[in-house]
């Protein structure tokens, strides 16, 4: 069975998910808006991400996040971009990669 996410919780410039299966992780929300994966930010026929993160200011902040369904959480950033669709396994792996 795969681990589901059961605690989101904003901590000053970043966001903290916690998991059934335990783990605990912290994602920065400038990391989220450099990663989004919308095809704004990633060309959808290369992959190649077009968002420069030097462009993304240091205190960005997040206006919402809101879950689309059981798979994914939409966030709202305050530079105004909110296309991008986070999915759970990303965010999971996105939380693993913080802790390794």
């Amino acid at each position: 069975m795969e681990s589901q996410l059961t605690g989101l919780k904003r901590e000053g410039d970043h966001l903290r998910f916690t998991w059934s299966d335990g783990l605990v992780s912290a994602l920065s929300i400038r990391e989220l808006r450099i990663s989004c994966p919308c095809a704004f930010c990633v060309n959808e026929i290369t992959g190649a991400r077009q968002v420069n993160p030097g462009d993304i200011p240091d205190d960005i902040g997040m206006k919402d996040m809101q879950p689309i369904g059981r798979y994914a959480y939409r966030v709202l950033f305050d530079d105004g971009h909110d296309t991008g669709l986070f999915t759970l396994e990303e965010l999971r792996a996105r939380c693993q990669e913080a802790l390794a």
